[in-house]
């Protein structure tokens, strides 16, 4: 499925994340760069076509995951970006199939590595701190708090991601989580990924190997967590445009 095939139907997007992409063009198109003033809400309202109301909430979210920024009393910015070169940047869009499935890719074999060297490298007190980050995830699976979830999955991630102590998977991981992110605000409307028991499962495992210092099996479980949420999006796309399987 193609970028294009999803606008032809964007029916399964709210309208604030479709405003949103829009933004995200708009900046692109005309080559803004980190601290180049935007539109206000309501310039923004106007060149797309929508309500303020809408208009607004794409600031919103856009804002929350990082791309732009709002600063009181002085007006709507481009952020400064936190994610790999200006060029790679340039060409990730947040509802093209073939990007989002590319970041999973590249995802699959950066949390493979940084689970491998965590098992081998972790301190004591790192390891502490994953466990944390899964317990306060398993606390609020039976909630369905999603923000909640999305944080503790995001401090999982990250927890692990330090224990390698290799700050450049570090640095590229905190790049990949940025877009993906995005490609969730913007393009699924807060969608998790899938079955949040599964998540819970597979986090669970990638500890518990990680604990008992097996590189091997930290490594695969990090890569087929990634693989399985991948194929989750991919599954989503597919409910919501074809109502159909993409896989």
């Amino acid at each position: 499925m193609t970028e294009q095939e999803l606008r032809d139907d964007e029916s399964y997007r709210p309208g604030y994340s479709v405003a949103a992409e829009r933004i995200i063009e708009h900046i692109e198109q005309n080559g803004l760069r980190p601290g180049d003033r935007l539109p206000t809400e309501a310039e923004f309202a106007a060149l797309l076509g929508v309500s303020r109301s809408i208009a607004r909430d794409a600031v919103k979210t856009l804002a929350a995951v990082g791309r732009i920024s709002t600063q009181r009393g002085r007006g709507i910015f481009v952020a400064e970006s936190q994610t790999f070169s200006p060029g790679l940047r340039g060409h990730f869009k947040p509802t093209n199939v073939e990007d989002i499935m590319t970041l999973f890719e590249f995802r699959a074999v950066q949390e493979k590595a940084a689970a491998e060297l965590a098992a081998t490298r972790a301190a004591p007190a790192e390891l502490m701190t994953i466990e944390k980050a899964l317990a306060e995830y398993a606390e609020n699976v039976p909630t369905r708090d999603y923000p909640k979830l999305a944080r503790c999955d995001a401090l999982f991630h990250s927890s692990v991601n330090r224990a390698s102590h290799n700050p450049f998977l570090l640095d590229a991981a905190d790049a990949a989580s940025t877009l993906q992110r995005e490609v969730v605000a913007v393009a699924f409307g807060g969608y998790s990924g899938g079955p949040v028991e599964r998540a819970l499962e597979e986090h669970t495992e990638i500890f518990n190997a990680i604990r008992r210092g097996d590189a091997a099996a930290a490594g695969a479980a990090a890569a087929a967590h990634v693989d399985r949420t991948r194929r989750g999006y991919q599954e989503e796309i597919g409910r919501r445009v074809f109502g159909s399987d993409t896989r």
